[in-house]
Protein backbone atom coordinates (compact mmCIF):
# COMPACT_ATOMS: atom_id res chain seq x y z
CA UNK A 1 0.00 0.00 0.00
CA UNK A 2 2.88 2.58 0.01
CA UNK A 3 2.20 5.90 -1.94
CA UNK A 4 4.44 7.66 -4.82
CA UNK A 5 6.80 9.98 -3.85
CA UNK A 6 4.95 13.56 -4.76
CA UNK A 7 5.17 16.66 -3.44
CA UNK A 8 1.53 17.49 -2.92
CA UNK A 9 0.45 20.92 -1.98
CA UNK A 10 -3.12 19.70 -0.33
CA UNK A 11 -5.20 18.43 -3.44
CA UNK A 12 -3.90 20.34 -5.84
CA UNK A 13 -0.74 18.15 -7.82
CA UNK A 14 0.05 18.81 -11.36
CA UNK A 15 -2.10 16.03 -13.85
CA UNK A 16 1.51 14.70 -15.51
CA UNK A 17 2.72 13.71 -11.72
CA UNK A 18 -1.13 12.61 -11.25
CA UNK A 19 -0.72 10.46 -14.11
CA UNK A 20 2.90 8.90 -13.35
CA UNK A 21 1.29 7.90 -10.16
CA UNK A 22 -1.40 6.82 -10.95
CA UNK A 23 0.25 4.17 -13.11
CA UNK A 24 2.36 3.37 -10.54
CA UNK A 25 -1.10 2.49 -8.32
CA UNK A 26 -2.07 0.68 -11.17
CA UNK A 27 0.74 -1.78 -11.12
CA UNK A 28 0.35 -1.99 -7.66
CA UNK A 29 -2.86 -3.55 -8.07
CA UNK A 30 -2.22 -5.80 -10.17
CA UNK A 31 0.18 -7.32 -7.82
CA UNK A 32 -2.28 -7.02 -5.14
CA UNK A 33 -4.79 -9.14 -6.90
CA UNK A 34 -2.00 -11.86 -8.06
CA UNK A 35 -0.74 -10.67 -10.83
CA UNK A 36 3.32 -11.08 -10.99
CA UNK A 37 5.74 -8.29 -11.97
CA UNK A 38 9.12 -6.99 -11.49
CA UNK A 39 9.98 -5.13 -8.24
CA UNK A 40 9.39 -1.74 -7.69
CA UNK A 41 11.86 0.32 -6.38
CA UNK A 42 11.63 2.97 -3.63
CA UNK A 43 8.24 4.65 -3.98
CA UNK A 44 8.47 7.28 -1.08
CA UNK A 45 5.65 7.98 1.28
CA UNK A 46 3.67 4.98 2.22
CA UNK A 47 0.35 4.82 4.44
CA UNK A 48 -0.40 1.92 5.48
CA UNK A 49 -3.58 0.25 7.73
CA UNK A 50 -4.57 -2.87 8.64
CA UNK A 51 -7.49 -4.12 10.35
CA UNK A 52 -6.84 -6.11 13.82
CA UNK A 53 -10.39 -7.07 15.09
CA UNK A 54 -14.22 -6.24 14.76
CA UNK A 55 -16.86 -6.03 17.13
CA UNK A 56 -19.90 -6.59 16.10
CA UNK A 57 -21.77 -6.82 19.80
CA UNK A 58 -22.50 -3.53 19.40
CA UNK A 59 -25.43 -1.63 17.35
CA UNK A 60 -22.74 0.48 15.51
CA UNK A 61 -19.82 -2.31 14.24
CA UNK A 62 -17.07 -1.21 15.90
CA UNK A 63 -13.20 -1.44 14.08
CA UNK A 64 -9.50 -1.46 15.19
CA UNK A 65 -6.55 -1.07 13.15
CA UNK A 66 -3.09 -0.08 13.61
CA UNK A 67 -1.27 2.26 10.87
CA UNK A 68 2.59 2.83 10.26
CA UNK A 69 3.29 6.28 7.84
CA UNK A 70 5.73 8.14 6.76
CA UNK A 71 3.84 10.79 5.84
CA UNK A 72 4.94 14.64 6.72
CA UNK A 73 1.69 15.91 7.69
CA UNK A 74 1.19 13.00 10.33
CA UNK A 75 2.13 13.61 14.28
CA UNK A 76 3.38 10.20 14.36
CA UNK A 77 5.22 7.29 12.20
CA UNK A 78 3.03 4.51 13.43
CA UNK A 79 -0.43 3.81 15.84
CA UNK A 80 -1.81 1.37 17.50
CA UNK A 81 -5.26 0.25 18.40
CA UNK A 82 -7.24 2.45 16.56
CA UNK A 83 -11.01 2.43 16.80
CA UNK A 84 -13.50 3.69 14.86
CA UNK A 85 -17.35 3.13 14.45
CA UNK A 86 -18.90 2.32 10.90
CA UNK A 87 -20.69 5.61 11.50
CA UNK A 88 -17.28 7.64 11.53
CA UNK A 89 -15.91 5.29 8.34
CA UNK A 90 -19.67 6.53 6.47
CA UNK A 91 -18.28 10.22 7.31
CA UNK A 92 -14.61 10.20 6.27
CA UNK A 93 -15.76 8.43 2.59
CA UNK A 94 -18.56 11.19 2.29
CA UNK A 95 -15.90 13.66 3.13
CA UNK A 96 -13.31 11.78 1.06
CA UNK A 97 -15.73 11.99 -2.31
CA UNK A 98 -16.95 16.24 -1.02
CA UNK A 99 -12.92 17.23 -1.27
CA UNK A 100 -12.08 15.05 -3.82
CA UNK A 101 -13.99 15.33 -6.97
CA UNK A 102 -11.07 14.14 -8.74
CA UNK A 103 -11.24 11.17 -7.23
CA UNK A 104 -13.38 8.28 -8.01
CA UNK A 105 -13.51 7.25 -3.80
CA UNK A 106 -15.16 3.31 -3.97
CA UNK A 107 -18.11 3.13 -2.23
CA UNK A 108 -17.98 2.11 1.64
CA UNK A 109 -18.07 -1.82 2.04
CA UNK A 110 -21.95 -2.68 3.94
CA UNK A 111 -22.40 -2.79 7.68
CA UNK A 112 -23.93 -6.58 7.46
CA UNK A 113 -23.70 -9.59 4.56
CA UNK A 114 -26.17 -12.42 3.97
CA UNK A 115 -23.96 -14.75 5.54
CA UNK A 116 -26.24 -16.16 8.45
CA UNK A 117 -23.17 -17.36 10.95
CA UNK A 118 -21.31 -14.46 12.98
CA UNK A 119 -17.79 -15.95 11.62
CA UNK A 120 -18.33 -15.88 8.38
CA UNK A 121 -20.07 -12.35 8.58
CA UNK A 122 -17.20 -11.24 10.42
CA UNK A 123 -14.94 -12.45 8.01
CA UNK A 124 -16.23 -10.89 5.05
CA UNK A 125 -17.13 -7.81 6.85
CA UNK A 126 -12.66 -7.57 7.84
CA UNK A 127 -12.13 -8.81 4.01
CA UNK A 128 -14.17 -5.72 2.27
CA UNK A 129 -13.38 -2.96 4.59
CA UNK A 130 -9.61 -3.73 4.65
CA UNK A 131 -9.98 -3.88 0.88
CA UNK A 132 -11.54 -0.46 0.87
CA UNK A 133 -8.70 1.05 3.09
CA UNK A 134 -6.04 -0.63 1.16
CA UNK A 135 -7.47 1.54 -2.33
CA UNK A 136 -7.82 4.34 -0.39
CA UNK A 137 -4.98 4.81 1.19
CA UNK A 138 -3.03 3.86 -1.94
CA UNK A 139 -4.71 6.77 -3.73
CA UNK A 140 -1.63 9.49 -4.06
CA UNK A 141 -4.76 12.05 -3.43
CA UNK A 142 -6.70 10.60 -1.12
CA UNK A 143 -3.40 9.61 1.44
CA UNK A 144 -3.50 13.22 1.57
CA UNK A 145 -6.62 14.36 2.43
CA UNK A 146 -6.58 16.26 5.48
CA UNK A 147 -9.87 14.66 7.13
CA UNK A 148 -7.98 10.85 6.56
CA UNK A 149 -5.08 12.37 8.98
CA UNK A 150 -8.09 13.52 11.22
CA UNK A 151 -9.82 10.35 10.98
CA UNK A 152 -6.25 8.23 12.00
CA UNK A 153 -5.19 10.77 14.66
CA UNK A 154 -8.02 11.83 16.08
CA UNK A 155 -8.08 10.77 19.78
CA UNK A 156 -12.01 10.86 20.35
CA UNK A 157 -15.24 10.69 17.80
CA UNK A 158 -13.96 11.94 14.53
CA UNK A 159 -16.27 14.56 12.70
CA UNK A 160 -15.13 16.02 9.65
CA UNK A 161 -14.48 19.83 9.51
CA UNK A 162 -16.12 20.01 6.36
CA UNK A 163 -19.65 18.23 6.31
CA UNK A 164 -21.06 17.34 3.03
CA UNK A 165 -24.95 17.54 2.26
CA UNK A 166 -26.04 13.53 2.75
CA UNK A 167 -26.58 11.98 -0.58
CA UNK A 168 -29.96 10.13 -1.20
CA UNK A 169 -31.58 7.54 -3.22
CA UNK A 170 -32.77 10.87 -5.22
CA UNK A 171 -29.65 13.12 -4.96
CA UNK A 172 -28.39 14.73 -8.36
CA UNK A 173 -25.68 17.10 -9.04
CA UNK A 174 -27.34 20.35 -10.33
CA UNK A 175 -26.13 22.05 -13.21
CA UNK A 176 -26.39 23.86 -16.05
CA UNK A 177 -28.42 22.36 -18.94
CA UNK A 178 -26.53 24.06 -21.63
CA UNK A 179 -23.26 22.28 -20.79
CA UNK A 180 -21.09 20.35 -23.00
CA UNK A 181 -19.11 17.24 -22.17
CA UNK A 182 -16.34 16.55 -25.33
CA UNK A 183 -14.59 13.82 -23.51
CA UNK A 184 -16.30 11.22 -24.86
CA UNK A 185 -14.11 8.75 -23.19
CA UNK A 186 -15.85 10.27 -19.79
CA UNK A 187 -19.11 10.40 -21.75
CA UNK A 188 -19.31 6.76 -22.51
CA UNK A 189 -18.00 5.64 -18.91
CA UNK A 190 -20.84 7.42 -17.37
CA UNK A 191 -23.70 6.04 -19.56
CA UNK A 192 -21.75 2.30 -19.36
CA UNK A 193 -21.82 3.37 -15.49
CA UNK A 194 -25.60 3.75 -15.53
CA UNK A 195 -26.09 0.93 -17.95
CA UNK A 196 -24.02 -1.48 -15.41
CA UNK A 197 -25.65 -0.01 -12.14
CA UNK A 198 -29.53 -1.62 -13.85
CA UNK A 199 -27.60 -4.84 -14.95
CA UNK A 200 -26.17 -5.26 -11.63
CA UNK A 201 -29.15 -4.58 -9.06
CA UNK A 202 -31.43 -6.97 -11.39
CA UNK A 203 -28.60 -10.19 -10.82
CA UNK A 204 -28.57 -8.96 -6.98
CA UNK A 205 -32.29 -9.03 -7.30
CA UNK A 206 -32.57 -12.38 -9.08
CA UNK A 207 -29.67 -14.40 -6.90
CA UNK A 208 -31.94 -13.61 -4.00
CA UNK A 209 -34.95 -15.20 -5.99
CA UNK A 210 -32.73 -18.55 -6.45
CA UNK A 211 -31.85 -18.56 -2.82
CA UNK A 212 -35.24 -18.03 -1.65
CA UNK A 213 -36.17 -21.37 -4.20
CA UNK A 214 -33.20 -23.07 -3.06
CA UNK A 215 -33.89 -22.38 0.62
CA UNK A 216 -37.90 -23.78 -0.47
CA UNK A 217 -36.41 -27.03 -1.90
CA UNK A 218 -34.14 -27.89 0.89
CA UNK A 219 -37.35 -27.13 2.82
CA UNK A 220 -39.12 -29.59 1.44
CA UNK A 221 -36.57 -32.00 1.23
CA UNK A 222 -36.63 -31.26 4.96
CA UNK A 223 -40.36 -32.74 4.93
CA UNK A 224 -39.49 -35.72 2.54
CA UNK A 225 -37.40 -36.90 4.83
CA UNK A 226 -39.21 -36.76 7.84
CA UNK A 227 -41.52 -38.73 6.10
CA UNK A 228 -39.52 -41.35 4.67
CA UNK A 229 -38.40 -42.12 7.91
CA UNK A 230 -42.09 -41.88 9.72
CA UNK A 231 -42.74 -44.95 7.32
CA UNK A 232 -39.40 -46.44 7.69
CA UNK A 233 -40.08 -47.18 11.37
CA UNK A 234 -43.96 -48.75 10.14
CA UNK A 235 -42.76 -51.07 7.73
CA UNK A 236 -42.21 -54.56 8.48
CA UNK A 237 -39.51 -55.67 5.72
CA UNK A 238 -36.25 -55.39 7.33
CA UNK A 239 -34.37 -54.23 3.95
CA UNK A 240 -37.17 -51.39 2.61
CA UNK A 241 -37.29 -50.03 6.48
CA UNK A 242 -33.92 -49.53 6.30
CA UNK A 243 -33.58 -48.48 3.08
CA UNK A 244 -36.74 -45.91 3.77
CA UNK A 245 -34.98 -44.72 7.03
CA UNK A 246 -31.28 -44.27 5.19
CA UNK A 247 -33.45 -42.00 2.68
CA UNK A 248 -35.15 -39.94 5.11
CA UNK A 249 -31.63 -39.54 6.94
CA UNK A 250 -30.09 -38.68 3.52
CA UNK A 251 -33.05 -35.87 2.57
CA UNK A 252 -32.42 -34.25 5.61
CA UNK A 253 -28.66 -34.03 5.51
CA UNK A 254 -29.33 -32.71 1.78
CA UNK A 255 -31.74 -30.21 3.23
CA UNK A 256 -29.03 -28.82 5.57
CA UNK A 257 -26.46 -28.87 2.79
CA UNK A 258 -28.84 -27.00 0.20
CA UNK A 259 -30.11 -23.92 2.84
CA UNK A 260 -26.32 -23.69 3.89
CA UNK A 261 -25.52 -23.77 -0.54
CA UNK A 262 -28.89 -21.07 -0.53
CA UNK A 263 -26.69 -18.56 1.94
CA UNK A 264 -23.39 -18.81 0.29
CA UNK A 265 -24.97 -17.54 -3.45
CA UNK A 266 -26.66 -14.71 -1.57
CA UNK A 267 -23.47 -13.70 -0.07
CA UNK A 268 -21.12 -14.60 -2.46
CA UNK A 269 -22.82 -13.08 -5.37
CA UNK A 270 -25.84 -11.08 -4.44
CA UNK A 271 -24.12 -8.96 -2.02
CA UNK A 272 -21.14 -8.64 -4.65
CA UNK A 273 -23.83 -7.25 -7.22
CA UNK A 274 -25.54 -5.24 -4.43
CA UNK A 275 -22.22 -3.31 -3.70
CA UNK A 276 -20.96 -2.76 -7.67
CA UNK A 277 -24.29 -1.35 -8.25
CA UNK A 278 -23.46 1.15 -5.45
CA UNK A 279 -20.51 1.31 -6.94
CA UNK A 280 -21.75 2.10 -10.43
CA UNK A 281 -23.98 4.83 -9.20
CA UNK A 282 -20.65 6.69 -7.29
CA UNK A 283 -18.90 6.29 -11.15
CA UNK A 284 -21.86 8.46 -12.23
CA UNK A 285 -22.13 10.80 -9.22
CA UNK A 286 -18.38 11.61 -9.72
CA UNK A 287 -18.71 12.16 -13.43
CA UNK A 288 -22.18 14.44 -13.06
CA UNK A 289 -19.99 16.50 -9.93
CA UNK A 290 -17.74 17.28 -13.25
CA UNK A 291 -19.79 18.19 -15.82
CA UNK A 292 -20.81 20.83 -12.13
CA UNK A 293 -17.44 22.08 -12.00
CA UNK A 294 -17.20 22.50 -16.42
CA UNK A 295 -20.71 24.67 -15.59
CA UNK A 296 -19.09 27.08 -12.71
CA UNK A 297 -16.07 27.69 -15.57
CA UNK A 298 -18.38 28.40 -18.07
CA UNK A 299 -20.39 30.73 -16.22
CA UNK A 300 -17.28 32.30 -15.06
CA UNK A 301 -16.01 32.37 -18.24
CA UNK A 302 -19.27 34.58 -19.23
CA UNK A 303 -18.66 36.77 -15.98
CA UNK A 304 -15.69 36.97 -16.96
CA UNK A 305 -16.75 38.91 -20.63
CA UNK A 306 -19.91 40.40 -18.91
CA UNK A 307 -16.73 42.10 -17.13
CA UNK A 308 -14.90 43.20 -20.27
CA UNK A 309 -18.04 44.63 -21.86
CA UNK A 310 -19.19 47.09 -19.02
CA UNK A 311 -15.47 48.18 -19.47
CA UNK A 312 -15.67 48.64 -23.07
CA UNK A 313 -18.83 50.66 -22.17
CA UNK A 314 -16.83 52.49 -19.89
CA UNK A 315 -14.31 53.74 -22.05
CA UNK A 316 -17.32 54.98 -24.52
CA UNK A 317 -18.92 57.08 -22.19
CA UNK A 318 -18.48 60.82 -22.09
CA UNK A 319 -18.45 60.80 -18.27
CA UNK A 320 -16.45 58.47 -16.20
CA UNK A 321 -15.41 58.80 -13.07
CA UNK A 322 -12.00 57.32 -11.34
CA UNK A 323 -13.83 55.03 -8.88
CA UNK A 324 -16.14 53.32 -11.17
CA UNK A 325 -13.28 52.47 -13.64
CA UNK A 326 -11.15 51.23 -10.53
CA UNK A 327 -14.07 49.12 -9.23
CA UNK A 328 -14.63 47.66 -12.88
CA UNK A 329 -10.86 46.94 -12.86
CA UNK A 330 -11.06 44.94 -9.85
CA UNK A 331 -13.81 43.17 -10.97
CA UNK A 332 -12.17 42.00 -14.04
CA UNK A 333 -9.37 41.00 -12.37
CA UNK A 334 -11.38 39.28 -9.53
CA UNK A 335 -13.30 37.53 -12.54
CA UNK A 336 -10.43 36.26 -14.74
CA UNK A 337 -8.32 34.79 -11.74
CA UNK A 338 -11.82 32.83 -10.52
CA UNK A 339 -12.42 31.66 -14.60
CA UNK A 340 -8.42 31.00 -14.45
CA UNK A 341 -8.79 29.10 -10.73
CA UNK A 342 -11.71 27.16 -12.77
CA UNK A 343 -9.91 26.07 -15.76
CA UNK A 344 -7.23 24.57 -14.11
CA UNK A 345 -9.49 22.85 -11.33
CA UNK A 346 -11.42 21.61 -14.39
CA UNK A 347 -8.52 20.64 -15.71
CA UNK A 348 -6.65 18.33 -13.26
CA UNK A 349 -10.39 16.95 -12.20
CA UNK A 350 -10.91 15.75 -15.99
CA UNK A 351 -7.38 14.36 -16.44
CA UNK A 352 -7.34 12.64 -12.90
CA UNK A 353 -10.50 11.02 -13.75
CA UNK A 354 -9.10 9.20 -16.41
CA UNK A 355 -6.47 7.17 -14.85
CA UNK A 356 -9.31 6.86 -11.89
CA UNK A 357 -11.32 5.45 -14.21
CA UNK A 358 -8.55 3.08 -15.31
CA UNK A 359 -7.62 1.48 -11.62
CA UNK A 360 -11.55 1.44 -10.96
CA UNK A 361 -12.08 -0.46 -13.83
CA UNK A 362 -8.97 -2.96 -12.75
CA UNK A 363 -10.03 -3.35 -9.64
CA UNK A 364 -14.09 -4.06 -10.55
CA UNK A 365 -12.32 -6.80 -12.99
CA UNK A 366 -10.41 -8.34 -10.43
CA UNK A 367 -13.39 -8.50 -7.68
CA UNK A 368 -15.45 -9.79 -10.01
CA UNK A 369 -12.93 -12.66 -11.02
CA UNK A 370 -12.65 -13.20 -6.76
CA UNK A 371 -15.98 -13.37 -6.37
CA UNK A 372 -16.60 -15.93 -9.14
CA UNK A 373 -13.97 -18.09 -7.62
CA UNK A 374 -14.97 -18.30 -4.66
CA UNK A 375 -19.08 -18.80 -5.67
CA UNK A 376 -17.83 -21.57 -7.93
CA UNK A 377 -15.59 -23.40 -5.34
CA UNK A 378 -18.49 -22.78 -2.82
CA UNK A 379 -21.04 -24.48 -5.23
CA UNK A 380 -18.48 -27.19 -6.14
CA UNK A 381 -18.37 -28.13 -2.29
CA UNK A 382 -21.64 -28.41 -1.74
CA UNK A 383 -22.56 -30.14 -4.93
CA UNK A 384 -19.67 -32.54 -4.00
CA UNK A 385 -20.94 -33.15 -0.13
CA UNK A 386 -24.52 -33.90 -1.63
CA UNK A 387 -22.85 -36.07 -4.19
CA UNK A 388 -21.08 -38.42 -1.13
CA UNK A 389 -24.58 -38.60 0.30
CA UNK A 390 -26.37 -39.91 -2.53
CA UNK A 391 -23.65 -42.28 -2.79
CA UNK A 392 -23.71 -43.48 0.74
CA UNK A 393 -26.93 -44.43 0.07
CA UNK A 394 -26.82 -46.44 -2.76
CA UNK A 395 -26.00 -49.78 -0.94
CA UNK A 396 -29.59 -49.31 0.88
CA UNK A 397 -31.12 -48.93 -2.16
CA UNK A 398 -29.62 -52.03 -4.14
CA UNK A 399 -30.46 -54.05 -1.54
CA UNK A 400 -34.51 -53.41 -1.68
CA UNK A 401 -34.35 -53.53 -5.48
CA UNK A 402 -32.78 -56.78 -5.33
CA UNK A 403 -34.80 -59.82 -7.79
CA UNK A 404 -34.94 -62.09 -5.19
CA UNK A 405 -36.46 -60.12 -2.75
CA UNK A 406 -39.67 -60.76 -1.25
CA UNK A 407 -41.43 -58.01 0.31
CA UNK A 408 -44.85 -57.86 2.14
CA UNK A 409 -47.50 -55.74 0.51
CA UNK A 410 -50.82 -54.60 2.70
CA UNK A 411 -50.92 -58.28 3.66
CA UNK A 412 -48.63 -61.00 5.78
CA UNK A 413 -48.33 -62.76 2.47
CA UNK A 414 -44.98 -62.91 1.18
CA UNK A 415 -44.99 -62.13 -2.71
CA UNK A 416 -42.45 -61.64 -5.38
CA UNK A 417 -42.08 -58.90 -7.40
CA UNK A 418 -44.30 -59.83 -10.57
CA UNK A 419 -46.60 -61.01 -7.46
CA UNK A 420 -46.64 -57.43 -6.37
CA UNK A 421 -46.64 -55.79 -9.97
CA UNK A 422 -50.04 -58.13 -10.86
CA UNK A 423 -51.71 -56.99 -7.36
CA UNK A 424 -51.34 -53.41 -7.99
CA UNK A 425 -52.17 -53.42 -11.35
CA UNK A 426 -55.53 -55.06 -10.16
CA UNK A 427 -55.79 -52.24 -7.17
CA UNK A 428 -55.54 -49.44 -9.80
CA UNK A 429 -58.06 -50.92 -12.24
Amino acid sequence: MAVPDLSINGNESSPQSRQVASNKVASRTKQRNGISQQPTQDEGYYLKITITALDKSRRDPLFKFKVLSNLPRFRNSSYHQVERSYVEFERLYNSLTYSNPECIVPALPFATTSYQTIEDEERKIKYTMQLWLNRVSMNPVLCHDEELRSFIETNFAFIPTIRPRKRTGNFRFKFSSDSRDDDLKLVQAKSLAHSLEGHFLDIAKITQKLGKSRKALAQYNAEFGGKSLAMGTVERHPPLSNGLRKLGKTLQIISELQQAQATTEIAAIGDFFGYYAVNALVVRETLNNRLRIMSEHDNAVKTTISRRRYIERLKSSTNIKSEKVDEALEELDEAKNYEQTLDARAKRVTSNLHSELKIYEENRFHDFIGAMREYVKKQITFEKQQLKEWENLRPDINAITKRNIKVHVLTDEQLTPRAIAEKLSIMAG
